[in-house]
C-alpha cells in the first residue's frame, strides 16, 4: 500500500510540541481550552466541512498552595510533598494535628490506631504490572527480540492496591475512606513503590473529580521514611496547607466528521486534557487521531463508511468512565453512537521507563503496549496482520475480559456495546510533571499511524454484521 499522503514523523512530532507547549491541559483549564481550539482549527485546515465542539459543565478544583511541616519538640523542619487532587482545602492557616502512622492503612491499621482528630499516615502501594504475566492470556503478542521477559515488572502507576482508587479492581480497599470513617482531620499519603522521577514529586491521582472531605498530601518513600523515624524518636505535630481554587467550568468535546457513502460510523478518537503539560499522556494518542484525520481527509476519495475523528474531553474528570465519554455517549445515542461499527482509540505512544535503585530511567525502547480487542476473531486477525506488517514491536493483543477490564478511554464505548480496538502502554511517569515530549517514543508515531490506517481501510470492506460480531 502506498501512503502518498501520510504526514511525516516530524509533522506529527510537531502536533505533539504544540500541545505540550499551550500549558496544563487539566479539564476546563486555559491550557485545555487553547488545546481544544488548537485540535479543531487543524481539522479544519486538513479539510473538514463538519466540526463541532461540545460543551460540557464541570468543577475546575485548581491548587494553587501545598505545604508541609513537622514538628518534633522544638524543631519544625519543612518537607517536599504534591496536593491529592480533589481533596478539601486547609485554607490560609493550613491545618495542624498529631501524625500517626497507620501502616498500610487496612481496616484492621485503623482498628489498632487511634486517629480521630489526627493526621493519619498510609504507606500506599501500586499494583505491580508484569507485562510478561499478560502474554499468558493474549490473543497474540509480537516481541520479536524477546524483550518481555518475566523480570520485566514495574509498579502501575494509576492502580493503587489500597488507596483512591482503581486497587478496588485488584481486590483492595481505601485507606482513606477509612481515615475518614474513622474521623482523622487530614491524610498524608507515603508513594512507597514511586520511583524519583524528577526534582520534585508532582503525581496527580486520583482524578476522578469527586470532592473528598480530608485534607490529603502525597509525600514521596524517603519523605515517608523520614516522618517514620521522626515518629520512633517521640510525638510529631505536623501542619498541612492545602489551597485551592473550586469554581464552576466548562470543557469541550470536539470532533469532525468525513463523510462517507453509508451513515455506518467508524470512531477514532483519544483524550484531549492531562494532568500537566503532558506530552505522552496525551498529546501523543491526539497526534496519532490528528494524523489519521488528515490522511484520510486528503485521500481524495469517499470511504465506504463516515469516518468521526474525536478527541473528547475529561479523561482527568472521571478516567475510564470520564465525562467526555459519559457526555458523547449520552448526546449521540440516537445517530453517531447508534451508527458505530468500532470504536478506535489511541493513548500513550511512549518511551519505556524502568526503575534502578530508587530512580525512574527512560529507555529508548517503547514501552510495551496493548490493544484490548473485542473478543472477535475477524478483529483479531484484522490488528494481527497490520501489526506484523508494519513490525510494531512490544505490543500484546488483549481481550476485554482482563482482570482489570478496559482500562482505557474506551471503556464506555465498549460497555454500551461498541466493538473496540484500544491502543495503551501504561509508563511510569504519565500522572507526573515529568511526562515531557522527551518521553515521546518519536519513531513510533509513523508506524502507528500506517496501522492503524490498514486497519482502518479493512473495516470498511467488511460487512457489519462481521465486525459488531
Amino acid at each position: 500500500m502506498v501512503y502518498s499522503n501520510l504526514p511525516s514523523e516530524d509533522e506529527i512530532f510537531q502536533w505533539v510540541l504544540d500541545l505540550h507547549s499551550l500549558g496544563r491541559r487539566v479539564p476546563g483549564s486555559e491550557g485545555d481550552l487553547k488545546a481544544e481550539r488548537y485540535l479543531r482549527d487543524k481539522l479544519f485546515e486538513f479539510g473538514f466541512e463538519d466540526v463541532r465542539m461540545e460543551p460540557i459543565d464541570i468543577t475546575l478544583w485548581t491548587a494553587t498552595k501545598w505545604e508541609l511541616e513537622a514538628k518534633v519538640g522544638r524543631a519544625t523542619e519543612k518537607l517536599p510533598c504534591f496536593y491529592i487532587p480533589y481533596t478539601t482545602p486547609t485554607g490560609d492557616g493550613g491545618l495542624e494535628g498529631e501524625l500517626v502512622y497507620v501502616g498500610e492503612g487496612g481496616a484492621r491499621d485503623f482498628e489498632m490506631t487511634d486517629v480521630e482528630g489526627k493526621v493519619a499516615m498510609v504507606s500506599v502501594r501500586f499494583l505491580p504490572l508484569p507485562v510478561s504475566l499478560l502474554r499468558s492470556i493474549a490473543y497474540f503478542t509480537h516481541d520479536p527480540r524477546n524483550t518481555i521477559t518475566p523480570d520485566w515488572v514495574h509498579p502501575a502507576a494509576w492502580i493503587r492496591t489500597n488507596c483512591l482508587g482503581m486497587g478496588l479492581l485488584a481486590g483492595g480497599y481505601d485507606a482513606y475512606d477509612l481515615a475518614c470513617r474513622h474521623n482523622a482531620s487530614g491524610f498524608i499519603g507515603v508513594l512507597e513503590d514511586y520511583p524519583k522521577l524528577g526534582e520534585e514529586l508532582a503525581y496527580y491521582a486520583p482524578y476522578d473529580g469527586v470532592m473528598r472531605p480530608l485534607p490529603g498530601l502525597w509525600v514521596s518513600r524517603e519523605t515517608g521514611a523520614r516522618l517514620r523515624g521522626m515518629l520512633e524518636r517521640g510525638r510529631v505535630k505536623v501542619r498541612m496547607v492545602l489551597k485551592a481554587d473550586v469554581k464552576p467550568a466548562v470543557t469541550h468535546n470536539v470532533y469532525g466528521v468525513l463523510p462517507g457513502e453509508s451513515d455506518e460510523v467508524i470512531l477514532v478518537h483519544s483524550h484531549h486534557d492531562g494532568p500537566f503539560q503532558s506530552a505522552v499522556e496525551d498529546a501523543s494518542g491526539c497526534a496519532v487521531v490528528l494524523a489519521l484525520a488528515k490522511y484520510f481527509a486528503q485521500l481524495g476519495e469517499k470511504t465506504r463508511r463516515t469516518l468521526v475523528f474525536l478527541f473528547n474531553a475529561g479523561h482527568f474528570y472521571g478516567g475510564a468512565e470520564g465525562i467526555g465519554q459519559k457526555a458523547f455517549i449520552e448526546t449521540h445515542r440516537g445517530d453517531i453512537v447508534a451508527r458505530a461499527l468500532i470504536d478506535i482509540a489511541v493513548e500513550h505512544v511512549a518511551k519505556e521507563c524502568l526503575e534502578r535503585n530508587g530512580v525512574a530511567v527512560v529507555t529508548e525502547e517503547v514501552e510495551p503496549r496493548a490493544i484490548f480487542t473485542t473478543d472477535n476473531p475477524t478483529l483479531v486477525e484484522t490488528a494481527k496482520k497490520a501489526i506484523l506488517k508494519h513490525n510494531i514491536e512490544r505490543i500484546l493483543i488483549l481481550p476485554t475480559t482482563t482482570p482489570i477490564d478496559v482500562p482505557t478511554d474506551a471503556h464506555l464505548f465498549w460497555k454500551n456495546g461498541i466493538p473496540i480496538y484500544s491502543l495503551i502502554s501504561g509508563p511510569m511517569y504519565l500522572f507526573d510533571a515529568a511526562d515531557t515530549p522527551d518521553k515521546v517514543a518519536k519513531n513510533q508515531l509513523q508506524p502507528l499511524t500506517k496501522m492503524f490506517i490498514d486497519i482502518i481501510k479493512e473495516l470498511d470492506t467488511l460487512p457489519a454484521e462481521k465486525i459488531k460480531r
